[in-house]
Formats: structure tokens, sequence, C-alpha cells
């Protein structure tokens, strides 16, 4: 036959141990270093925790420099002379100038302690209120490369080519790919063009779609491929609250999203209502989302980044 040991005795003492120690670690951690942080507390919250004290210290030395004052006053008093007359007494009766000279002398401030000072100085920012100079904001990046975006949309059935250098110059590198159907300057022909660009590194800039669709076949032939491949990008580049645009551009209205620093906008072109034009890139105009882009910018890293998986 065993017997059960107490469990509530065993727990209360478990409890009583916890909150020993804990406060132990709390009452350390509040007083070492002189009262460091729990000053940073007091100068925080406002609790005035250390104002009583620092009269205390303060009233000793206003007390203990009046006297001075006094005594170096009447132990070597001055006769005034008020005029040329050479019969005045030796030891004339101080007069009311003699009793008016320590109220008119300007008091000296008392100093604040030397302690009070140091732990000014060395007070923890911790607690300190967040600076907006210093603060940044969410951001996107693409969750893709150059080379992999036009490699996805060669095997959906988009030749976009390989991603090689731009005509623009060798610090910019693309893929782009355009078909037109119907005569060059006839009204009722339809094109396709997209470009895809952005550093020789692989990292993407911009996309760009333009595309015109005029009410015939050729046009709704181009409007499907223009809807396949906005559907490809927004899935490929994984900013999919962008696709609640779809319904907007399915029904070619201008519509226009904006996101962590990135941009979607679908607009008609003024001079031919049958032409649009799709942007989709990286926008950071907010000072936060401008630093945050810094302090991600991969050209600022002294070491490689890693090749992000497909």
């Amino acid at each position: 036959m065993s017997v059960a040991p107490p469990r509530k005795k065993s727990r209360a003492v478990f409890w009583i141990a916890a909150i020993v120690i804990g406060s132990i670690i709390l009452a350390t951690a509040l007083l070492a270093n002189g009262m460091r942080n729990l000053r940073a507390l007091d100068a925080r919250y406002h609790l005035e925790l250390f104002k009583a004290s620092a009269q205390q210290l303060l009233t000793p030395a206003e007390t203990t420099t009046a006297p001075q004052t006094a005594a170096g006053q009447t132990a070597n008093p001055k006769p005034v002379e008020t005029g040329p007359s050479k019969t005045a007494p030796a030891n004339p009766p101080t007069t009311t100038a003699h009793a008016l000279a320590p109220a008119q002398m300007p008091a000296t401030p008392a100093k604040a302690p030397a302690a009070a000072k140091a732990t000014r100085a060395r007070r923890s920012h911790l607690f300190d209120a967040p600076v907006d100079a210093l603060r940044g904001a969410f951001i996107r990046s693409w969750r893709t490369t150059g080379p992999m975006l036009c490699a996805d949309l060669i095997k959906s059935g988009l030749p976009v080519g390989e991603w090689r250098q731009s005509a623009l110059g060798a610090a910019t590198y693309e893929c782009s790919y355009e078909i037109q159907k119907g005569g060059n300057g006839e009204p009722n022909a339809a094109s396709f063009f997209i470009i895809i660009r952005g550093t020789p590194a692989g990292e993407l800039d911009n996309i760009r779609i333009k595309v015109i669709m005029p009410d015939n076949a050729d046009g709704r032939a181009i409007g499907e491929m223009f809807v396949d491949s906005v559907v490809a990008l927004l899935t490929e580049t994984r900013w999919l609250d962008f696709q609640t645009a779809l319904d907007a551009i399915g029904k070619l209205q201008d519509v226009t999203q904006q996101a962590f620093g990135t941009k979607l906008a679908f607009f008609r072109e003024f001079q031919n209502d049958r032409s649009f034009n799709l942007q989709l890139g990286l926008e950071r105009k907010t000072p936060e989302e401008i630093r945050t882009a810094i302090v991600f910018d991969k050209a600022r890293w002294t070491l490689p980044s890693p090749t992000p998986a497909r």
C-alpha cells in the first residue's frame, strides 16, 4: 500500500519559491549599476521616486552657504565715507548700506550632486520613444528572378526568349515578345507586346504589357493571350492579392493597386480606346519604404546573397 504525496503542499512550496526567486532577480536587475534601470523606469513613467531624496540633498547645501556669507561680511566691516570731513569717528556705526549689502549680493545657485549627474549620463535608452527618422515599413520584393520568370513564361506558351542584355546598355537585362495580327497601319490590326526588365544579376525591375484589341477575331485572340499572361505573371511573382484586379482587367476597366511598395496599374490609352497598358513593378515612395529598401538592397551587402530556391 502506497501513500500519495501531498500535492497541494508541494505546489504551494513551488510557487512560493518561484515568487521569491523572481522577486530577487527583479530587485537585482532594478538596483544594479547604481539603480540605473529603476531610475530609467522612474524617468519614463514619471513615478518621482527619487524626488524626495534629491530635495534632501539640496537643502543642507543651501543652509551651509548662508552662514558663511554672513560671517564673512560681519568679520571685516568697513566704514562708509560720506564726505571729505577728516573728523569722522574711528569706529562709525554701521550704515544702511552695509545692512543691505548681503541682500544685494547674487545668491549662488545650489549645484546638483555629482552622483545625480553621473546617473543621468548612464541612463538606458531601452524605454525611449521610437525615433520617426529611423522608422521602417514592410515592403515586398520579387519572389522570382528574371531568368526564372522568362523560363516559366516560355513553359506556359509565351515565347519571350532568354534573359539577355538590353539594347539600352550593359546595366539592363530583359526578355520580350511581340506579335501583330494585321498589316501595319490598318485600323483593325491587333498587337501584343510584353517586356520584362532587370539587372545583370537577375533582379527584376518592372514588367510592362501593351495590347491593341479591336472588336474582331484577332482582337479577341490577343485579349485571351493578354489575360493568360497577366494570370501567369501574378502567379509567378506570388503577389496573389493583386488577383482582385483581374475582374476589372477582364472588363477593360482602369484599375490601380498598391501594396507594400509594389504597384499594379492597368489603364486605357487616351488616343485609342482599344489600346491598353499594364505595368507591374516596385514603387517605394514613402520615407519608411525607402529606408527599408536601402537596408535590403543586395548591391550594398558585403557578402553575396544566396540564390533563391525554385
